[in-house]
């Protein structure tokens, strides 16, 4: 029995379905992510709540697969600027794009490319999306907040990892037992 998927059965039944299906899987998953985006708690030192959304990223890159789980991020994203409320809070519009939060957001679709590219070795993708969202939300904390690296680094990844590592494994969990 192999310990990791050779391909996740998931990402078969997607590249098999129809283009309409599969973006309709992945509106889904935009729908999932502003849903997600609700489950919040506030960390006293930072401007970047714990959410459910990391979790949803991980499975939209487990399940969709790389390009279809990096659309599903990029509708999640347009929709929200469009004005319905996807992102934490309610948020929605524009106003994200001067939001602390803005880098993670962005780097939601670089981490689902990522983990779609790698789902035959799920760990190894969770760790480089994970780091593309950490690098991209530290990029958007230093221009939103104007501060340095080792304080966006302090606010906007030391509080979060242990969350995200229990999230990778209840995906990781997940995704094995689509197989």
């Amino acid at each position: 029995m192999e310990t990791y998927p050779s391909k996740n059965i998931a990402i078969d039944w997607v590249e098999k379905g129809t283009l309409l299906r599969n973006l309709f899987l992945s509106l889904s998953f935009a729908f999932l992510t502003a849903l997600t985006a609700q489950i919040r708690i506030v960390i006293p030192i930072s401007p970047v709540p714990i959410t459910g959304q990391t979790f949803t990223v991980l499975l939209a890159g487990l399940i969709l697969g790389s390009t279809f789980g990096a659309i599903s991020m990029l509708m999640y994203l347009f929709i929200g600027m469009s004005g319905l409320p996807f992102f934490t809070s309610g948020v929605s519009g524009v106003a994200i794009l001067k939001s602390p939060t803005i880098g993670y957001i962005i780097g939601f679709f670089l981490a689902a490319y990522i983990i779609g590219e790698f789902s035959r070795r799920p760990v190894v993708g969770i760790v480089l999306g994970t780091s593309a969202i950490y690098f991209c939300g530290i990029i958007g904390l230093m221009i939103t907040l104007n501060t340095s690296f080792m304080n966006a680094l302090t606010i906007g990844v030391f509080p979060f990892v242990l969350g995200d590592v229990l999230k990778a494994i209840l995906a990781v969990g997940i995704a094995l037992k689509l197989k």
